[in-house]
């Protein structure tokens, strides 16, 4: 199956040929059961990508057709930024895009129902990915993942700091002041460390990356008909392993 990269690779933006890459393993469905298990997808992305966001957009588009068991990974796309983030204008000073590049993302994300801005400070998102991991555990991880992309990307708030995080939590159904307590004492740090870690070692460069059943890897804010392709295949392979 043929696919296309348009997202972030390091400090590069990128729209490239690519593949989806199948692993070896199967999945079946569940023994005794008779019925199938919810496909198992895992976005692996950083809030200042504006690709993840539409990503992460199909992918929600996909669960309203399949059962679907959603996690996220931390990546950190710049990870030398300082706590405080860097104004965009400082940071992306020398770069020139592609002509028409700018135009399109925002004209695919107003295909997703959303009105891509250009934020002027780039943030830190560590702290972002640490009460992404405290809203997993209390059960609100795909509101506040969205919130938090659209609280950056179409009303440019400031996502590395707390008290920000605290508001869209506490719009998400969270407990405000134990997130705050939560993310003052870098309670899911390590986690958040480890997930960035896990990344580079299995060499995820480029993100949004969606990785299904932990057989396909998808890179990139595809086309919807990818992300539904990728699914019909690995519902067929279980159908084909049952029988």
């Amino acid at each position: 199956m043929e696919s296309w990269v348009v997202g972030f690779d390091g400090d590069t933006d990128v729209e490239r040929h690519s593949g989806a890459v199948e692993a070896a393993t199967e999945e079946t469905l569940t023994p005794g059961t008779g019925q199938a298990p919810p496909l198992r997808v895992r976005l692996i992305s950083d809030y200042i990508c504006p690709w993840c966001y539409i990503g992460l957009a199909r992918l929600e588009q996909l669960m309203d057709e399949f059962a679907i068991e959603f996690d996220v990974s931390a990546y950190e796309l710049r990870p030398g930024l300082p706590p405080e983030g860097l104004l965009r204008e400082k940071l992306q000073a020398n770069r020139v895009y592609p002509p028409g590049y700018l135009d399109n993302m925002r004209q695919t994300a107003r295909e997703a129902a959303i009105e891509m801005k250009r934020p002027p400070l780039v943030p830190n998102t560590r702290r972002a990915h640490e009460a992404t991991e405290f809203a997993k555990e209390a059960g609100r991880l795909l509101p506040f993942h969205r919130a938090v992309f659209r609280a950056y990307w179409e009303a440019e708030k400031n996502i590395g700091d707390t008290e920000v995080l605290c508001r869209i939590g506490a719009e998400c159904n969270l407990d405000a002041a134990e997130l705050r307590a939560a993310l003052e004492a870098g309670r899911f740090a390590a986690q958040v460390e480890e997930q960035i870690e896990w990344s580079r070692a299995v060499g995820i460069t480029g993100v949004p990356t969606f990785i299904f059943d932990e057989k396909f890897s998808l890179v990139g804010a595809q086309d919807y008909e990818v992300f539904r392709d990728v699914a019909h295949r690995i519902v067929e392979r279980r159908a084909s392993a049952e029988s």
